[in-house]
């Protein structure tokens, strides 16, 4: 039987017709969805995932006009068939038709990183795709780097995976990278399947650790094969110079955020209602013009719309509304659940490190010309500083655990929430900041000076004294715990510089006292002086008044021989 003549076209009515007639098609040929795949290069588009072509086929998305010409091309239907433009009806009625998502149909994922369908990041894309091509020839690295949240995982697997004319091998999460390169060498069949010629490139994408990082320093990567790394900010030193000029992936723009809210949905056939995208990006306190937004803004948008989605489904919608959005919670709603979900499958002992490292990640009132709590950087390097081994390594996996729930953002040595909301949505840390407002000046004064005088490299000049290190030390003496080692080392270095300059201090108070002693002596003595100097010149001028006092004007009236005594 013809492929061409096995499905109707004028058969559909809705989006499981359009399944059903395509999944017709592909039955007639015999061949399998990878098989097709391949052959939809002859239709002038890139080559189609095999998996983008089942979803398809089995009603899963909704293909575009040029993805359905090239699954036509794929089943055998000539260029010039007048079938196609039957078929471009077919697809049309398809989308016109308001319907029920099928099960299984997540065109938002959530935290998980996208896997066939991403918008916003062409330009990033193609950068990649141009860097990948241009080291096949000897053979090496190109990494790609982002803050944990920025996308990096979804940009390389959604977006340049599909882009690369050869075949891309993904490693499983772990995996020897030199172990598969020597499989590489040896022309095994890669782990999907793949024959090598299809497979030039190796996308390793979950380089988070520093140790992991590190071991791929010395790789070496043979000519025609590129290995594709992604890798989180804070482990792209370990790499030394492998990551030299790395490929930076930021935060998204606000026209790019509104793609990422409603091209998923429109592209599986069920586009959102107007307004939705305005409404999220609000609530992410992301002006509509930004040129940009924090890394940590994409994942909990990612959880905010894949909660909306899975409310739509419930109640059978066919797309996402406003209604459904808030139903599920809106932004707040989805942090809420995140964060309180990665708390609480924490063992009973990282849970109680959770407080005071959250703690010191807010800026807090009254500091810094700050009117609310707002998000503060920290350097990771404070928290296991002066820490054994064992405390450490539970310091690092609460950590990741929080970075994993894109809760925190982990950058190149900096460690931060992902956003504000997450201050004011997750009410065990609302809670946590409230209980914390009699402490909260001491311990901000103790963080910030810490970190400058490491930075400073421990300058004196840095350390505390007088009335703000009295209030950190009674900080450090109440709750121990709520300071780290280089917190504790730091007011340790203050009291010593503060106890060797007393001595000092005092010398100085006392040479103060003995001069201003002295000269009191001779303020007293100048005074005395002028005084007795003042009385010495009324005296002899008789007085104050024109003739002296009134018995002396009387005695020289009276006096004999006086001039002005009267003539007889």
């Amino acid at each position: 039987m013809s492929p061409q003549l096995s499905g109707d076209p004028d058969a559909v009515a809705d989006r499981a017709g359009l399944a059903e007639q395509l999944g017709r098609m592909k039955d007639a040929t015999g061949l399998s969805f990878r098989a097709l795949a391949k052959r939809t290069q002859e239709s002038g588009v890139p080559l189609l995932p095999f998996t983008t072509f089942r979803d398809y086929v089995q009603g899963r998305s909704l293909p575009s006009p040029v993805r359905l010409d090239a699954l036509l091309t794929a089943f055998g239907v000539s260029i010039d068939d007048p079938v196609r433009e039957r078929w471009r009806a077919a697809l049309r009625r398809a989308a016109a038709v308001p319907s029920k998502p099928p099960p299984g149909l997540r065109p938002y994922p959530g935290a998980a990183p996208v896997e066939e369908f991403l918008p916003g990041r062409a330009d990033l894309v193609e950068e990649i795709v141009g860097r990948i091509r241009a080291a096949r020839a000897t053979g090496g690295i190109v990494a790609v780097t982002g803050p944990s949240g920025a996308g990096t995982s979804s940009l390389l697997r959604a977006g340049v995976r599909p882009a690369l004319e050869g075949g891309v091998t993904v490693a499983p999460p772990g995996a020897g990278v030199e172990a598969l390169l020597g499989r590489l060498r040896r022309d095994e069949v890669l782990p999907d399947g793949a024959p090598l010629d299809e497979a030039p490139t190796v996308l390793v994408d979950d380089v988070h650790q520093v140790t992991r990082a590190a071991a791929l320093r010395g790789l070496e990567v043979p000519p025609g094969r590129v290995v594709l790394l992604g890798v989180r900010e804070d482990a792209l030193p370990a790499l030394g110079d492998r990551a030299a000029d790395p490929v930076r992936v930021g935060g998204m723009s606000a026209a790019d955020l509104r793609e990422v809210v409603t091209a998923p949905a429109r592209a599986a056939g069920f586009p959102p209602a107007d307004g939705l995208a305005e409404l999220v990006l609000g609530e992410l306190e992301i002006p509509p013009d930004a040129p940009a937004s924090p890394p940590g803004a994409l994942p909990l948008l990612a959880l905010a719309l894949a909660a909306a989605w899975e409310r739509a489904a419930e109640v059978g919608d066919g797309r996402i509304t406003i209604a459904h959005h808030r139903e599920a919670g809106g932004v707040h709603g989805a942090v809420a659940r995140a964060a309180e979900a990665a708390y609480e499958a924490l063992p009973p002992h990282r849970r109680a490190l959770v407080r005071p490292l959250l703690l010191r990640l807010v800026r807090v009132p009254g500091t810094a010309g700050v009117a609310d709590p707002v998000r503060r950087r920290i350097r990771r390097f404070g928290l296991t500083h002066g820490l054994d081994a064992t405390a450490a390594a539970e310091t690092d996996a609460t950590v990741d655990a929080l970075v994993a729930a894109r809760i925190l953002v982990a950058g190149e040595g900096t460690l931060e929430l992902a956003h504000d909301v997450v201050l004011r949505a997750w009410p065990r840390l609302a809670a946590w900041l409230r209980e914390d407002l009699e402490r909260r000046p001491a311990r901000g004064t103790v963080t910030e000076a810490a970190r400058f005088w490491h930075d400073s490299g421990r300058d004196e000049g840095a350390l505390l004294g007088g009335r703000p290190l009295a209030e950190g030390e009674r900080l450090a003496a109440a709750e121990p715990t709520e300071l780290y080692p280089l917190e504790h080392e730091f007011l340790a270095a203050s009291r010593a510089r503060e106890e060797a300059s007393a001595p000092r201090r005092t010398l100085r108070l006392r040479v103060a006292v003995a001069v201003l002693a002295v000269l009191l002596v001779v303020a007293v003595a100048a005074t005395a002086y002028l005084l007795a100097l003042v009385a010495g010149d009324r005296a002899g001028r008789g007085g104050p008044g024109p003739g002296g006092t009134a018995p002396a004007r009387a005695a020289a009236v009276a006096a004999p021989g006086s001039p002005a005594a009267p003539s007889r």
